[in-house]
């Protein structure tokens, strides 16, 4: 018996995954906001906008106990993945918590920044050429180090200023692929314009192809400057996937009415520097952590909605966004007590 268990208590190969912690970023913590943005006019809000978690069991040093995993095994609540899928063995754990760190506070950034921009103030950054490839026409023509000033359609006379990356997004949103475009650069001092034409996006995990198109390059943003200052105060939680979340909650505070009136509300999802959402790992875990809390509807990244399936609790809607505005008019629509224009991940995958 002593040996049994001895050896249910040695570390097995493999990571569990269950329901961690939901926060109301609009709550506080010990009489400190959870997230409080200063410098600026705010506002009070009624709204619950629950980011979810997830709790693993295991670290990239050694994996969960044997019977811990075991259990895992017969269990809905609980995931088992094997430990190198989830971390490469040259990782330490305190290498995942760094990396982690690193993730959270990105995402915290680019929250900040794409809630003033959604709240119409004046936003600004530096969007740098970070890596060409020649396998597209933008490749031929840019140069890593090139800081982008304005875009246009080469068959136009009038540059569209850039000081965003969400102009340049916007502007490729309504730009058809295959189209010749000219860039107006800053190429090591001097000004520079190149013309080349745009690509299609990829499609998504769902076969979805966005629409517009894309330059093809890696851009880095640098030199973030947003009118005032947000605070964090969020302890032992890393990586990304709060980014949706702290975006509306911040969005939430810099306007007027509460976003989603009394309603209690859920969600998870990266966010990206031109408001995109994108998606997270766990979220069978996250609906049951929201449920718990008594969120009636929950926001997913369209590209998670596959997983969602068998997993939504009971009397609870999950719908599908691929950005931040939609993620806004979720919950204006949950406020109004009209959902009828919204898309369930059910009906997202049924029709796609």
């Amino acid at each position: 018996m002593l040996l049994l268990l001895i050896a249910s208590a040695v570390p097995s190969g493999y990571v569990v995954e269950g329901t961690g912690p939901a926060l109301d970023v609009n709550s506080k913590v010990e009489g400190q906001p959870l997230v409080s943005v200063s410098d600026v006019q705010t506002y009070p809000s009624d709204t619950k906008l629950f980011m979810t978690t997830v709790s693993a069991y295991g670290n990239a040093d050694a994996g969960a106990p044997v019977a811990q995993a075991v259990t895992a095994l017969f269990r809905k609540d609980l995931q088992i993945l094997p430990l190198r899928v989830m971390f490469p063995d040259n990782l330490s754990s305190e290498d995942v918590k760094k990396q982690n760190q690193m993730a959270m506070t990105s995402s915290q950034d680019t929250a900040a920044l794409v809630a003033f921009e959604m709240a119409g103030y004046p936003v600004s950054m530096t969007l740098k050429v970070a890596g060409v490839s020649k396998d597209f026409p933008s490749g031929k023509k840019l140069q890593p180090g090139d800081v982008i000033k304005a875009i246009k359609l080469s068959s136009e006379n009038d540059y569209h200023s850039i000081s965003s990356f969400k102009q340049l997004a916007s502007f490729l949103d309504a730009t058809k692929p295959n189209t010749e475009v000219t860039m107006r650069l800053e190429r090591n001092g001097k000004q520079v314009d190149e013309s080349f034409t745009t690509v299609a996006h990829q499609k998504d995990a769902n076969g979805w192809v966005a629409p517009g198109s894309i330059l093809g390059v890696l851009i880095d943003v640098q030199d973030v400057k947003i009118p005032g200052k947000v605070k964090y105060i969020v302890e032992g939680i890393g990586g990304p996937s709060a980014g949706m979340m702290f975006t509306l909650g911040i969005y939430d505070q810099l306007t007027k009415e509460s976003l989603g009136g009394k309603a209690a509300i859920a969600g998870t999802g990266t966010i990206a520097w031109n408001g995109n959402v994108g998606p997270i790992g766990g979220i069978e875990h996250k609906l049951q952590g929201a449920a718990e809390h008594g969120a009636t509807d929950f926001i997913a990244p369209a590209e998670n909605c596959r997983e969602t399936i068998g997993y939504e609790p009971q009397g609870m809607n999950v719908w599908a966004v691929r950005t931040i505005d939609e993620a806004r008019t979720v919950v204006e629509s949950v406020k109004s007590g009209d959902t009828s224009k919204l898309t369930s991940c059910r009906d997202l995958l049924e029709h796609k």
